[in-house]
């Protein structure tokens, strides 16, 4: 439940449908942090065979089972990277991507003039455009203080996606600011869900 000075910016979708597919693409350039971090052969060696072909032979702009992605975040937290390059490979993933995926996102940034408030209320429809399922809700808890929330998302259950995620988040929200913090609210995470605390100046 919302506190009384919280206010929802976006609210889920109705209704909230389980993900199901993951945008090819964005696999793709997640993938790409890794070949460029020199870990390519360890992790493709880790993914099972099934998910390996799929992976490997993707062409961009396809829907991905959404097992099959998973498998790709479990084989990138096999890895066993620090979490700063986690989340910097998020980061990577979202400047490869943000032409193809949010090109809005970025005709809004250089139009100038917006802040984060500006966008947020948008994120379900870019969402969208990367992942078939899953629910995203925004909610202002101060001036420049924000709370995301993702839910019905299989990928939440790997800890890499959810940093990779928080470095995503970054560059989004960077687009309308001069810097961000996003962290994570572990306490009691149910499966499929995360929460981040996100904060710029």
């Amino acid at each position: 439940m919302n506190s009384p000075e919280e206010e929802v910016i976006l609210p889920f979708p109705t209704p909230v449908v389980a993900a199901r597919n993951a945008r090819s693409t964005i696999l793709l350039a997640s993938i790409a942090s890794i070949r460029e971090a020199g870990r390519f052969d360890e992790y493709t060696a880790l993914l099972p065979a099934p998910s390996r072909d799929v992976l490997l032979d993707a062409v961009a702009g396809a829907w991905i089972p959404i097992e099959v992605a998973f498998s790709h975040y479990e084989a990138c937290e096999a890895l066993n990277l620090p979490v700063d390059q986690q989340v910097a490979n998020g980061r990577m993933t979202f400047d490869k991507t943000r032409g193809t995926l949010m090109g809005t996102l970025v005709r809004m940034a250089k139009a100038g003039g917006m802040t984060p408030w500006t966008v947020y209320p948008y994120f379900q429809r870019f969402w969208e455009r990367a992942y078939d399922g899953g629910a995203v809700r925004v909610v202002k808890v101060g001036p420049k203080e924000a709370r995301l929330e993702l839910v019905a998302f299989r990928l939440n259950d790997s800890r890499y996606f959810r940093h990779a995620l928080r470095g995503l988040v970054m560059g989004v929200t960077e687009l309308f600011c001069t810097k961000s913090y996003i962290t994570e609210k572990t306490r009691a995470r149910a499966p499929g869900t995360v929460s981040y605390r996100m904060q710029w100046a």
